[in-house]
């Protein structure tokens, strides 16, 4: 019952965890932008999450007896998010791949989505407390 309660906010949680990791990674390739030889990196994390909802069609057994054996289904909330290298080339002379525009536009968007997973975790708190104190 207490999993179906708090569903939603693990979902908000997870969410806010790969904006973290992308903010660090968006962080890193700027902090890295003028060294020679590196490489760009970004964060894979939606289309891994988007194949485990499609896998897990919410088909769920029910177990009546104590030697049934229960079928489950791939969790979504486990999936990580995946940091990974950019392979393509770069325009520079020192083989540099960070473009500093798109990073600052990507650190941007970044931040307005976890401020926005974080005011909406907030908001589900504060449901929760109305439903369990009333109106005190």
């Amino acid at each position: 019952m207490f999993n179906k309660v708090f569903n939603h906010i693990n979902l908000l949680n997870k969410g806010m965890d790969v904006a973290w990791t992308r903010q660090e990674v968006i962080s890193h390739n700027i902090a890295n932008a003028e060294t020679p030889g590196y490489k760009s990196q970004h964060v894979e994390f939606e289309t891994l999450f988007r194949q485990a909802l499609e896998d897990n069609n919410g088909f769920e057994t029910k177990t009546t007896r104590p030697g049934h054996i229960k079928v489950t289904t791939a969790d979504p909330l486990a999936v990580r998010p995946a940091v990974v290298s950019e392979t393509h080339h770069s325009m520079r002379m020192d083989e540099n791949s960070v473009d500093i525009d798109a990073e600052m536009v990507e650190l941007a968007e970044n931040t307005i989505q976890y401020n926005e997973l974080v005011n909406k975790a907030n908001m589900e708190f504060s449901r929760l407390r109305l439903a369990i104190t009333g109106n005190k």
